[in-house]
């Protein structure tokens, strides 16, 4: 049994050295390659001495952890065009366990949770909204915070909708994507946190002013405690992976606010009726965010935006992908991930999907 095994991964790598010569890789990458397949190697020939080989289970089966894969190895693999953008393979020859990634064990308890943190977002943007003045309510939408406790909002709904669903939350096979309702909450929590840690930045960093800014319930909930509770469930309560294709999300969400702040600014819509505001409704004190002045200093405000979108959005959204990866020891290879097993073998568990049949693909051992 296991010359066999082997004898199939000899021929994935005689198949694996014709790709090569038609797609000669760097020498990092061929380092990379060394270190990745003699990890599996190793990894396999321990399997094989317990006994368990591809499903074949010994009498006694033991804990084995699958070979680590570096940060910088998965950020190449992730941005390529054939790892699908909701992709389970974890590309050390595992996949995600779906039941246990995304409504962990006891159920009841995480339902218990969930609900805590949907009434608790729910009641920040409630509290907002009956707080803000109500000459200026039809406004409340249209700033980014209120954006961001909206889509927290969405992500526990759906999150919670997930764990409540046995249907949404079957493992697919192997290469498949996971249901609908779970890549809905996947790509809700890959932008709201993303979001949220941008509020919390530029409110303390830009908006707040020691001594003059009276800190309150509101501004506590939405700049503070909303980022906590999805950083809470999606790294402590649960272990949610950020792929790092999702970044085109977060980029989007930036692109609609600019072009928003535009239409708003040249189409005199305002603010709304501030305290020590003048009465001229379409001057510098009356735009959404006094740095996106379009009107009067459009060079200054196309430069900032420029810097949020490619550079200060792409860096807390490495931050958040790297949380996510986030393991034991200081370490960020994943591990702490959740991995999918069949019953009864733990060798099943660590086979993986294969993502990288086209030819420009196959980079890891197998």
């Amino acid at each position: 049994m296991v010359d066999l095994h082997r004898n199939r991964r000899d021929e994935d790598a005689f198949h694996f050295d014709e790709e090569e010569e038609h797609h000669p890789r760097n020498h990092e990458e061929e380092e990379e390659e060394e270190r990745f397949e003699s990890i599996s190697i190793g990894y396999e020939d321990d399997v094989a001495d317990e006994g368990v080989v591809h499903g074949v289970e010994a009498t006694n089966v033991v804990e084995l952890s699958p070979p680590s894969v570096s940060c910088f190895y998965r950020l190449r693999q992730e941005l390529k065009c054939s790892y699908a953008f909701f992709s389970l393979d974890e590309l050390n020859g595992t996949v995600l366990d779906i039941n246990n990634t995304f409504a962990p064990d006891p159920i009841v308890w995480t339902v218990l949770a969930r609900i805590v943190l949907l009434g608790l977002a729910i009641g920040a943007m409630v509290y907002s909204i009956v707080n803000y003045p109500a000459e200026n309510r039809w406004i409340w939408m249209g700033f980014l915070t209120h954006w961001t406790v909206v889509t927290t909002i969405a992500y526990f709904a759906l999150i919670l909708a997930v764990t409540l669903s046995p249907h949404a939350l079957e493992q697919p096979a192997n290469g498949e994507s996971p249901s609908v309702l779970v890549r809905l909450a996947w790509a809700f929590y890959s932008l709201s946190l993303p979001m949220n840690i941008l509020v919390v930045l530029l409110y303390w960093t830009l908006d707040y002013k020691p001594g003059e800014t009276v800190i309150t319930f509101q501004v506590i909930s939405l700049h503070a405690v909303t980022c906590l509770l999805v950083f809470i469930d999606g790294n402590v309560l649960s272990t949610i992976p950020i792929r790092f294709k999702h970044i085109l999300l977060v980029e989007g969400v930036a692109l609609l606010l600019v072009i928003w702040t535009v239409i708003n600014d040249l189409a005199g819509i305002g603010d709304g009726k501030w305290e020590g505001e003048d009465a001229d409704q379409n001057n510098g004190d009356d735009k959404l965010y006094s740095v996106l002045n379009w009107s009067d200093s459009p060079g200054r405000a196309a430069i900032i935006s420029v810097i949020v979108i490619f550079v200060v959005n792409p860096l807390i959204f490495s931050l958040c992908w790297t949380l996510s990866i986030w393991s034991r020891w200081i370490k960020c290879d994943g591990s702490r991930r959740r991995i999918y097993q069949e019953e009864g073998s733990k060798a099943d568990s660590y086979q993986g999907s294969d993502y990288g049949d086209d030819e420009d693909d196959v980079e890891e051992g197998r």
